[in-house]
């Protein structure tokens, strides 16, 4: 018997000749649609987790509903980032609706939030050609994520703020911007939406990320940003750039379609054309009918 680890069965899949051909046919600009037969399970993932490193392009999976997208993000995110120490192939985020429930129940989830905002942010700095990753994005997503306007790309990078190692700011005016985009000022950070300074060390807590940014000055020059736990204050992770967004939510003029922010190369991938579409319109129907009832 032969020991087999995810990473293995991923190479087999990447050297398939199914691979190759669509990755040719969708070369072909007369192409549109490509409908694939035989993906089964876990073989959806593993499949495109193995050519989307080649392809270098961003795709977007949309399943039929939150359980099927949540799924398949873990699957997807298992293969392409797998923690063991092996090679990643992508960047893989999950973009929610940013409702807990129903969206006629008009329950907002932070958590939801968060990760809607982070792919945001992420797609911005792609369109910009500011990324400095090499890996390609992949995103997961199901019909009532994107039933929900977003954000005008224009209005997101006005309340973007871009920091990075060896930039040159001024702590005061960092902290003004950050008031104008709706942070509040604490002690310590625990939530969304706010921030603390302590001397030369600024503590921000975007919507952009699941973790706060502590960003270390050394006179008017950052010397370094980190992630760090909220619950203990231990750094976790090291960053070279981040992106600092307030929430969204309140920007509430000039909302678009979620699908204008991908670039133009994009690759959607859909497991039902027909379910996702008529699903969008019904709940983008009740949305409208929630307004019109407001007062």
């Amino acid at each position: 018997m032969i020991a087999m680890n995810i990473q293995d069965i991923q190479k087999l899949y990447g050297v398939l000749p199914q691979g190759d051909v669509l990755m040719k046919t969708m070369e072909e600009k007369s192409v549109r649609t490509v409908f694939l037969q035989g993906l089964l399970a876990s073989a959806t993932p593993m499949f495109f987790a193995s050519i989307v490193k080649r392809w270098q392009k961003t795709m977007l999976f949309v399943l039929n509903d939150n359980d099927e997208a949540g799924y398949f993000y873990n699957d997807l995110k298992t293969i392409a980032m797998p923690e063991n120490g092996q090679e990643q192939t992508a960047e893989v985020l999950f973009f929610p609706s940013s409702y807990r429930r129903a969206v006629k129940y008009g329950q907002r989830d932070a958590g939801n939030e968060i990760l809607r905002t982070e792919v945001l942010s992420r797609l911005s700095v792609i369109n910009e050609a500011k990324a400095t990753a090499s890996l390609p994005l992949c995103i997961v997503t199901e019909p009532s994520a994107l039933a929900e306007l977003v954000v005008a790309k224009h209005k997101l990078d006005e309340h973007t703020l871009s920091v990075s190692v060896g930039q040159t700011m001024d702590l005061t005016e960092t902290e003004k911007t950050l008031r104008s985009y709706g942070f509040q000022q604490v002690d310590y950070v625990y939530e969304p939406g706010q921030f603390a300074v302590r001397g030369s060390i600024l503590d921000v807590y975007s919507f952009s990320c699941e973790y706060p940014f502590r960003i270390d000055f050394f006179g008017r020059e950052i010397d370094t940003i980190r992630t760090f736990d909220v619950e203990n204050q231990l750094s976790k992770d090291k960053r070279e750039a981040v992106e600092i967004v307030p929430e969204l939510a309140r920007q509430a003029n000039e909302k678009v379609s979620f699908l204008t922010l991908l670039p133009p190369d994009a690759l959607l991938v859909m497991k039902d054309f027909g379910y996702v579409r008529d699903t969008v319109q019904r709940i983008y129907d009740e949305m409208q009918s929630m307004l019109l009832k407001d007062p």
